[in-house]
């Protein structure tokens, strides 16, 4: 394929060299959120008008959810977020961090939320 962008009015267009970069998640661990992290800086600078992020997941790692969040909140370009499968516990939350308008789902997809946990003493009500 073969991408064109507008990028000053010196230059009249500019051929991208790379394809966009859509972005899948299937888990949240350390190493999932550092390639997640690469690939939005490439993302960055591709050229392409929004990021698309497809999520499949069942979840992890929060401190791999937090990176990736801040990701996203650093994003230049709107981040769009696609549920296909199912996307539980982190990745529910990440499906909420879509730009206004572009959060997606599949009909046949799951969302699943659910308390905070602790993996000592349970859940947020049995420690009140």
């Amino acid at each position: 394929m073969h991408y064109i962008t507008e990028i000053s009015p010196l230059v009249k267009e500019m051929e991208l060299r790379q394809d966009p970069t859509i972005i899948t998640i299937n888990d949240f661990t350390e190493e999932s959120s550092k390639k997640f992290q690469d690939q939005m800086s490439v993302a960055q600078n591709s050229g392409q008008k929004v990021v698309p992020i497809e999520i499949d997941s069942f979840g992890g790692q929060v401190y791999s959810l937090m990176s990736m969040i801040a990701a996203i909140k650093a994003s230049r370009i709107p981040v769009a977020t696609v549920v296909q499968g199912k996307a539980m516990s982190c990745g529910a939350i990440l499906a909420s961090f879509g730009a206004d308008g572009l959060r997606f789902m599949d009909k046949d997809a799951t969302l699943m939320i659910h308390d905070v946990s602790s993996y000592a003493f349970g859940k947020i009500e049995d420690l009140k």
